[in-house]
């Protein structure tokens, strides 16, 4: 197939701007799926002349499929619907990026509490995913692996599907330079999850966090043994619990625990360098103070933190 901007690859391309000249796309789509799913896909999309597949069931297969640093773009389609068990999304430079709105954007199902997504490579971007929590005390919902860096997660939404289901960790950061920004990190009014953001001692360096929204009750449900919050340091995964050149901007927390709300925490002891800027925190426990809600030795600047009766800026 000539691959120009007016055949099937071309017209996708041209909704992806920073698909690189180089990269192949690839496309997902549930295999029960009777007018969009892979039998009807392969006509449009047919096997490459160098024998490789561009339409799979699974996400793990097209990320098996893509080549390392290429800058291969993985297509998930709308209403696409994945059990997840411990997928391994190990190629560097690749995207992950799921296309759909509401009911139909692409879903990573935990039915399991060992369930996993593990990103042990570098420079990977996972976007527009939505990760359901369907069972109780999911360990780790995502974990970005040590050993790599950069990775890019946005506009991706964790939430459960009955109040009883959690996560004890939404997403493990373990990579330097990572950006994580326009997230939906939502957890249950009162049973809650452990933690949105488990930030791994040094494995955080220099990493933004910025523009997500953060939603319910974390508790020490999630991580009994280090504290649990919204984010929240690790010093138990870790032989060097510093961190530096930390950057959290322009999120929003809304805690619904009424009794002990942590929204960020640092441990003591350790160096924790970087900056808190223009946060939003609402929280819906009235007997704590406003400068309880976080226990951390970062620097905050215009965070602004609201009680039922009462606001303070951090």
């Amino acid at each position: 197939m000539l691959e120009n901007q007016l055949s099937r690859y071309g017209a996708i391309s041209k909704i992806i701007p920073d698909l690189a000249p180089s990269a192949k796309l690839f496309l997902v789509s549930d295999s029960d799926d009777t007018t969009v799913g892979p039998v009807n896909l392969g006509a449009e999309f047919p096997v490459d002349k160098d024998g490789v597949a561009r339409v799979y069931t699974t996400i793990q297969a097209a990320v098996n499929a893509a080549t390392a640093g290429r800058g291969d773009i993985i297509l998930v389609l709308p209403g696409y619907n994945h059990t997840v068990t411990a997928d391994s999304w190990n190629v560097a430079g690749v995207s992950v990026i799921g296309v759909g709105r509401g009911t139909m954007r692409p879903t990573c199902n935990y039915a399991a509490a060992t369930s996993t997504i593990d990103i042990g490579a570098s420079n990977v971007r996972v976007s527009g995913l939505r990760f359901l929590a369907s069972t109780d005390s999911i360990v780790q919902a995502v974990d970005a692996d040590t050993g790599y860096n950069s990775l890019r997660f946005d506009n991706n939404i964790f939430e459960f599907d009955t109040a009883t289901n959690d996560f004890r960790v939404m997403l493990r950061l373990g990579q330097p330079k990572s950006v994580i920004e326009n997230n939906q990190f939502r957890a249950e009014d009162t049973v809650g999850a452990g933690r949105a953001i488990s930030l791994r001692g040094q494995g955080a360096d220099y990493s933004v966090i910025e523009n997500n929204y953060f939603y319910g009750q974390f508790d020490t449900l999630g991580d009994t043994s280090d504290g649990a919050a919204m984010i929240a340091q690790d010093t138990t995964d870790t032989g060097d619990t510093n961190v530096s050149g930390l950057l959290i901007k322009g999120n929003t927390f809304v805690n619904t625990d009424t009794t002990s709300p942590v929204i960020i925490r640092t441990s003591a002891g350790y160096t924790v360098r970087g900056a808190c800027v223009g946060n939003r925190i609402v929280s819906y426990d009235t007997s704590a103070t406003l400068a309880t809600h976080v226990s951390t030795n970062l620097r905050f600047v215009n965070t602004l933190a609201r009680a039922d009766s009462s606001e303070a800026t951090i």
